[in-house]
């Protein structure tokens, strides 16, 4: 974020998908996004005045809709260079497809790979389901994540706790470094309710990861992905989003796709067939939050969540910034 505006861009390729991770809130299809379309998002994004830019790449998953990431990739990196802006690519997949093309491709474009694993087999795959036939989502995604260390593409590794699996947090980290991640994000599932219980035991989990890993943690060579600067709280998430249409959104209003609305969102803006200036799309995790209630006023249970979840991430950041000199230092 620049100056109150974002200089960062979601294009949300496709709708597609090989798993049905139980906590992801966003409606699923076959729709996907037109190679028209992602440009005319990549030239909203350069249209920002910041000089430093990163355009990103999720779904559903990306690499389903691969052809059109690597065009517009290229046609965003062409357009950049020709107005002297430093622009980085983000790629959210989740490893299912990641074969050495497309880790040849990121390490030559410089792509930060974000690779979804929650841990091992049984937790992965009680709530990443797979919606393939056939498909061991653990599986696929493990072979992912190690051929990704392997080449040396840059990446990091999520894992998301759930109050079903958070007393296995600290277990299921220790799988992740087995398997040779080195940079991991710990994250947390929104949707739901975290009792105080379950929050306890997700810090104390937290606390033992810290404790059997100081030494790693600070001479970098683990790197905890939340020393970053992390918005907490994460359902108030403002970045802007293209959907496979070219409507553009705030990521917040996403935040319970899959549960139908009862209202509608109020600050609608736009899409970039409209052409719109980046310059003029700022706002507050305020506006965020007031987009949720009006877009789910029918439904207390959604509030509720809503309430339980930002006063969690609420914790959650205090959590790491207090704990910051522990976490080890930001690679460059």
């Amino acid at each position: 974020m620049i100056g109150g505006l974002k200089a960062n861009l979601q294009l949300f390729v496709t709708r597609r998908c090989q798993l049905r991770c139980r906590y992801c809130p966003i409606r699923k299809g076959e729709d996907s996004m037109s190679a028209e379309t992602a440009r005319k998002g990549a030239d909203l994004l350069l249209g920002h005045r910041s000089a430093r830019l990163r355009l990103d790449f999720g779904g559903g998953e990306p690499l389903l809709n691969f052809g059109v990431v690597r065009e517009t990739a290229a046609y965003a990196a062409g357009r950049a260079r020709a107005l002297g802006k430093d622009l980085r690519f983000y790629m959210v997949t989740n490893a299912v497809l990641l074969d050495d093309a497309v880790l040849d491709w990121a390490k030559r474009e410089g792509v930060l790979l974000e690779l979804s694993l929650d841990g091992a087999r049984e937790d992965h795959n009680r709530f990443k389901t797979a919606h393939e036939r056939g498909l061991d989502a653990y599986e696929a995604t493990r072979a992912g994540v190690q051929r990704a260390a392997r080449a040396g593409a840059p990446h990091f590794v999520i894992m998301v706790a759930s109050p079903v699996n958070v007393r296995r947090l600290a277990e299921n980290f220790e799988h992740l470094l087995d398997l040779g991640a080195r940079r991991v994000d710990i994250s947390y599932a929104i949707g739901g309710i975290w009792s105080r219980e379950d929050g306890e035991a997700f810090f104390a989990q937290l606390e033992e990861i810290l404790r059997r890993h100081a030494r790693a943690l600070e001479s970098g060579e683990i790197y905890l992905g939340n020393a970053r600067k992390r918005v907490e709280p994460t359902i108030l998430n403002s970045e802007l989003m293209v959907d496979v249409d070219g409507g553009l959104h705030q990521m917040s209003e996403w935040m319970f796709e899959t549960t139908p609305a009862t209202g509608t969102a109020p600050f609608p803006l736009g899409s970039v067939h409209d052409a719109p200036d980046i310059n003029a799309l700022a706002w507050s995790r305020f506006r965020s939050y007031y987009t949720l209630v009006r877009l789910h006023e029918g439904r207390p249970s959604v509030r509720e969540a809503l309430l339980n979840n930002i006063a969690f991430g609420l914790r959650v950041g205090r959590f790491f910034r207090e704990r910051g000199g522990r976490l080890g230092r930001v690679p460059a």
